[in-house]
């Protein structure tokens, strides 16, 4: 199947994100006519400067942009479904099992009341993919296989334990613990 065939992961055409200021209705567009179009097993890479919208551009992917965000596209497709008439639980379903997500920032983005293990683990609870046990066992794996060392020992321990690259790592895991289709690394 060719490129032009096959269904991409995520397609989208002018796509506009803007925020309102407060209670008003004023709106401060930041993302500005992006086209962007994902097929499996593409890597596709967004460069710009710092504050021209690319962590905004992720994070609308996942429905991630906050209440005070207005997402229009003329077409926003993701994993084959039509995205511009998702609600809120909608993109919850795709999060984590079919979109696995890393965040920039590795110091905020783990919870700092849940050991790192629980927290990767997490997604595949969510999902019902694995049970409580089965799911944190395959946290433990996928820590070791981002590269953690002494996995087991960093599943037990909380985020403020570790340091800013084991951080990073652990949201790696987390984003591919349920072994999502597309994986959008915000970095």
């Amino acid at each position: 199947m060719s490129r032009q065939e096959a269904e991409p992961l995520v397609e989208v055409q002018n796509l506009r994100v803007a925020f309102r200021h407060g209670r008003g209705k004023t709106l401060t567009e930041v993302v500005h006519g992006v086209d962007l179009r994902v097929d499996p097993g593409e890597v596709v890479a967004l460069v710009g400067q710092s504050g021209s919208g690319k962590s905004v551009t992720a994070r609308s992917l996942v429905g991630l942009v906050g209440a005070q965000a207005s997402v229009t596209a003329e077409r926003f497709t993701v994993l084959g479904q039509d995205a511009r008439k998702f609600r809120e639980s909608a993109f919850q379903k795709l999060r984590g099992r079919g979109i696995g997500l890393v965040l920039q920032d590795a110091l905020t983005s783990l919870d700092p009341l849940k050991k790192v293990g629980h927290e990767v683990a997490e997604v595949l609870r969510i999902h019902r993919l694995q049970t409580r046990s089965e799911s944190y066992e395959t946290a433990v794996r996928t820590l070791d296989a981002v590269g953690l060392d002494r996995a087991e020992l960093r599943a037990q321990q909380y985020s403020h334990q570790l340091s800013g690259g084991q951080r990073q790592r652990a949201l790696i895991a987390a984003g591919i613990a349920a072994s999502p289709r597309l994986l959008i690394a915000d970095e």
